[in-house]
């Protein structure tokens, strides 16, 4: 059975289906937010690569080579979005800088890019990562203070009074090796038997979003292209309890 089937089988046809036409929804609305945006996003892109090239030594060639899971409408609005909103910066050769959030105690400063043989490949899972913390802020009314970027095992940790009160997770893409069902399936699984096999990751944030739990319920939000899944995260027993929480589009923080 693979990580769609489990997940459809623990949670349910209903939450399922929901999840379809949320896709459909979060697509179809992405021109409306930020018209073109696979094509303006992928011009900045390239834009940038040329000065990542600049100061970079080792990079031959400000080519930007495509990614296989290439650019989505979803994913390019969020980003784009973020940028207009100035939630993030972004310099001359691809760094960004976040704003309003707070960084990692080892830096604020993150690379779009890295080398690729001669040329430049995009980071791509970090266009999703900060665009959906830019969304809390953006959609959900969370103050950036309360943003923790790249916190623990988790992209971000939203804490009120020093509380976790959302784990967030972003994942480039819902399927495939590292997509948002493999990591929620891994969690579902372990919440009900805790020795089940698991990658070493997904292990680490089950371990990670329970320790939080212990201090009281959270909630923990995947993230990906076409995907905004939320989840009630319990302690229950010793062992960690996801309840669907919202319906799409709905605030992902409150009751």
């Amino acid at each position: 059975m693979g990580a769609g089937e489990q997940v459809r089988a623990a949670l349910g046809d209903a939450w399922w289906d929901g999840t379809v036409g949320q896709s459909e929804e979060l697509a179809g609305t992405a021109d409306a937010r930020s018209p073109r945006a696979v094509q303006r996003l992928d011009a900045l892109l390239r834009a940038w690569a040329v000065g990542f090239a600049a100061v970079r030594p080792d990079v031959l060639s400000p080519r930007l080579i495509a990614s296989r899971r290439g650019l989505r409408a979803d994913e390019a609005a969020g980003f784009l979005a973020a940028l207009d909103a100035r939630v993030l910066h972004v310099d001359s050769a691809g760094f960004v800088v976040p704003q309003v959030f707070r960084p990692k105690p080892s830096g604020g400063r993150y690379a779009l890019f890295s080398r690729n043989g001669p040329g430049v490949a995009a980071n791509l899972e970090y266009l999703i990562q900060m665009a959906a913390a830019a969304e809390l802020v953006m959609r959900h009314s969370v103050a950036g203070t309360d943003i923790r970027f790249e916190h623990g095992e988790f992209d971000a940790v939203v804490e009120r009074d020093g509380v976790p009160v959302l784990a967030m997770e972003a994942k480039a893409r819902v399927t495939g090796p590292d997509g948002l069902l493999e990591l929620l399936g891994s969690l579902l699984r372990l919440g009900e038997a805790p020795k089940a096999k698991a990658a070493g990751n997904h292990r680490r944030k089950y371990a990670a979003l329970l320790d939080m739990a212990v201090s009281g319920p959270l909630v923990l939000w995947l993230v990906a292209d076409g995907a905004r899944w939320a989840f009630d995260a319990e302690s229950v027993a010793g062992a960690l309890r996801l309840t669907p929480r919202t319906a799409p589009g709905k605030p992902v923080t409150g009751n």
